[in-house]
């Protein structure tokens, strides 16, 4: 079989086994992001059923409020509790056992025969919704090769997208109650399907022995691709970082280290922005949004036309971020929602007549919106956080998103009051032109780079942010070129099997073979 020398980068290319594999983990694990749409999509259409004069449970205004946002504020609780769970019991474990809670809620609210049995239910679902939004996300940072991270990275959104759409769509042919046993049934399911899933290799790696992460890591990976290479730097992270099994009290003192806190606090600020720029508003007020902008479309079919943009803008976004990095990403989408918000506002002003131009407007929005800040600062910050407290540091930023989309959409309608709807939408771009500048001195970029590479920077172990290996295989390209004994002799010791090649200055570079996976 024919071999190729060189270092363990690139990694392989798309349309790989390797690749392929982790693709079709990435679909797996983020079928329990179907179940977080479902949650979110399901208020939509059911408080209408609740409202019919035949409806069984009889709601008051102030009951309809607290179903449709009472997720929102239990979401937090869960995503804390899994963040501490998922560092002490596993990747696995945590996809497995969040599932239940979600379960059991969708159950508490079928059979609800009382406006308060339907909120407690919803509070139970809000905790298990909390908590599987910590775990995908984890497990497929810590399996993913750097080439596939992002794209994998991008699925929760979609999935997210998916299942609020199906709800919609089941939604218009059953009553609430079939609804949640139908969402029942599925988390379930999920329950026992993640039974079969690997622990991640990371994880093994902190708490078991390294042939158990090797032994997980070969279920990501084909058979072509060399697995030696890829443990070698795994555990020469291991001893040089000092990964071990922490205590509660050291997992909090590693939360007061600057690899802990400097990027939490940059994923904060993003975060922020996010909000500022009326990502969550726009989302869940958008029906209010489009009857005030003087479309001329029907608010009901814009609404449906921007969710269908969500989901081919969550895909198209999937196959962008393989090619391009986080950074130009994230300042673009940040560019593009300033500038669409600030022609909005201009033209709800000073426009009279209804036109299409608002909806077009408001589905460029979503494009823009799609592709950063409904898609990076999740990835981003499970790329950034050190191995040993991911799934803390991790818990308490989904636990701050969802209480600034709480807070922001409670806020809207007053400060929609106050300052006007139009100069509203206008300080959503000036926020989200503003926030591009501190994107641009502050994101970095972690295209291609090892989770290794990044936490050894924000530990102060590393000097720039810079991928390693391909350094080295630049420095392999430089030196073939100029010395053709030693690649003559680069190819004699490959052949005996040797891994490590001596050059005349003394200097030596150690050497992989992986498969030609890339041709």
């Amino acid at each position: 079989m024919s071999q190729e020398l060189h270092i363990n980068y690139p990694d392989p290319g798309f349309w790989t086994e390797t690749s392929l594999i982790q693709l079709g983990y990435g679909i797996w694990v983020n079928l329990s992001m179907v179940t977080i749409g479902l949650a979110y999509g399901f208020s939509a259409v059911t408080l209408p059923q609740l409202q019919l004069p035949e409806s069984l449970v009889k709601v008051s205004l102030a009951d309809e409020s607290w179903i449709a946002s009472v997720l929102s504020l239990a979401s937090p609780v869960g995503c804390l509790l899994c963040g501490y769970l998922i560092d002490r019991f596993g990747r696995r474990t945590m996809l497995i056992y969040s599932q239940l809670p979600v379960c059991l809620g969708w159950l508490f609210t079928g059979v609800a025969n009382s406006a308060k049995h339907i909120i407690i239910g919803r509070i139970i679902t809000g905790v298990g919704t909390g908590m599987v939004m910590c775990v995908p996300r984890i497990y497929m940072t810590e399996v993913s090769l750097p080439n596939m991270r992002g794209v994998i990275g991008s699925f929760p959104n979609i999935a997210m997208s998916i299942g609020i759409t199906i709800q919609a769509a089941l939604g218009s042919v059953l009553k609430w109650s079939t609804l949640c046993y139908v969402s029942t049934v599925f988390t379930l399911s999920l329950c026992l399907i993640n039974l079969r899933l690997p622990e991640t290799p990371y994880y093994l790696l902190e708490k078991a022995t390294m042939e158990d992460a090797k032994a997980s890591l070969k279920k990501f990976r084909s058979k072509k691709y060399n697995i030696e290479a890829e443990m070698e730097e795994l555990e020469d992270f291991k001893n040089d970082n000092d990964i071990h099994k922490l205590s509660f009290k050291e997992q909090l003192m590693a939360l007061l280290k600057r690899s802990s806190y400097k990027p939490f606090y940059l994923m904060t600020v993003y975060i922020i922005i996010s909000q500022l720029s009326g990502s969550s508003v726009i989302l869940m007020w958008t029906v209010d949004i489009l009857e005030r902008s003087k479309s001329s479309v029907n608010a009901e079919v814009g609404n449906v036309a921007l969710g269908i943009t969500r989901i081919v803008i969550s895909i198209f976004t999937a196959a962008l971020i393989f090619h391009i990095g986080r950074r130009p990403l994230a300042i673009i989408s940040g560019l593009g929602v300033g500038i669409v918000c600030i022609s909005l506002a201009l033209l709800i002003r000073y426009e009279e007549q209804s036109t299409i131009l608002p909806q077009i407007g408001y589905m460029i929005y979503m494009t823009f919106v799609t592709m950063g800040y409904y898609t990076l600062p999740p990835l981003i910050m499970y790329e950034l956080y050190p191995l040993q407290v991911r799934g803390l540091l991790g818990g308490i930023s989904i636990s701050n998103l969802n209480l600034f989309i709480f807070g922001s959409i409670i806020c809207y309608p007053y400060v929609r009051d106050g300052l006007g709807f139009s100069n509203t939408i206008l300080t959503f771009g000036i926020c989200s032109l503003t926030g591009c500048i501190f994107l641009y001195f502050c994101l970095p970029e972690t295209k291609e780079l090892t989770l290794q590479e990044i936490e050894e920077y924000y530990n102060d172990r590393r000097p720039t942010l810079t991928s390693q290996r391909r350094l080295i295989s630049m420095q392999l390209l430089s030196r073939s070129t100029t010395s053709s004994r030693s690649l003559d002799k680069l190819s004699d010791r490959t052949k005996k099997g040797e891994s490590r090649v001596t050059f005349r200055n003394g200097s030596s570079v150690k050497f992989v073979s992986k498969e030609t996976e890339n041709k």
